[in-house]
């Protein structure tokens, strides 16, 4: 990731980057869920599916919560609340995302740069620019994402009960997949830059009994200028998983593997992850 990926507030003339601080002072640059997920409607609305356009009651936009007619209150939920005539009498009703994303977070401490730029006036009797600064950074990061069972239908505990049919549950989950593993969505920072994550590894796993606790070994270590999966971390994870957990890696083709470990693991390309994640999940 590199750039003014997701800005955060302006202080003066700052633009400054979303950053956080870890325990050890540490400066981790991140990109919100809420923005990718943002970025993956856009790219979903323009393969032709109807996205939220939610509703206004006064001041307030609400979810439209309707899973059926659009994909993003289904793969991503929604919280809508309805108001009633009188007060007390409105209601609220939620869908829990089957698709849950973390943040796309710096794996370590990352260097804050500053860009200068300024803003020239178009009329000619006008001479003096106005200066700004925008906070850019580039870091290696990593993005955890969750896929329960329900893509296109309900929860046991959801109000709303409804079910498609499983070729359109079936599409829904193969164009999300296409879009997040290759990556083709444009994070929404774009007024001035072309920001598009570049990925170097994904890691699949596919569990018959819940999720596992894969993603801290999903790691980096510099050799030199290679950028190096940690096989350390992935040998340890592979020896705690289940038997009937299916375990392998996407290879978006910056690094060749190279350790013992990688050339004896399952590698595949995204579109052969695609058809593996759709046949396990409806399987």
């Amino acid at each position: 990731i590199s750039g003014n990926v997701n800005a955060d507030e302006s202080i003066g003339t700052r633009i400054t980057v979303k950053k956080m601080y870890n325990s050890e002072g540490n400066v981790l640059p991140f990109v919100s869920a809420r923005a990718i997920k943002y970025a993956i409607r856009q790219t979903l609305e323009a393969r032709g599916y109807k996205i939220d356009p939610f509703i206004k009651e006064g001041q307030q936009l609400n979810d439209s919560g309707n899973p059926k007619e659009y994909i993003d209150n289904d793969l991503f939920g929604y919280m809508s609340t309805q108001r009633g005539g009188k007060k007390g009498e409105g209601k609220s009703f939620s869908r829990q995302a089957p698709i849950a994303l973390s943040y796309l977070k710096a794996l370590y401490d990352t260097p804050v740069s500053t860009e200068f730029a300024a803003r020239f006036p178009r009329d000619k009797n006008q001479k003096n620019p106005v200066p700004f600064e925008i906070e850019v950074v580039e870091f290696i990061g990593r993005l955890n994402s969750i896929i329960y069972d329900y893509i296109g239908k309900s929860e046991e505990t959801e109000e709303q009960s409804f079910i498609l049919d499983e070729n359109e549950r079936k599409k829904r989950l193969k164009d999300f997949l296409e879009i997040f593993l290759s990556p083709t969505y444009v994070l929404p920072r774009r007024t001035n830059s072309l920001n598009i994550p570049e990925y170097l590894w994904g890691m699949i796993v596919l569990s018959l009994n819940g999720p596992k606790p894969i993603y801290q070994y999903l790691d980096y270590k510099m050799e030199g200028k290679e950028i190096k999966l940690n096989e350390d971390k992935l040998k340890y994870l592979k020896s705690i998983l289940g038997e009937s957990d299916k375990f392998f890696l996407v290879n978006y083709g910056t690094n060749t593997p190279s350790g013992e470990f990688l050339k004896e693991t399952k590698t595949v390309k995204v579109k052969e992850a695609v058809e593996e994640i759709c046949n396990f999940y409806f399987s």
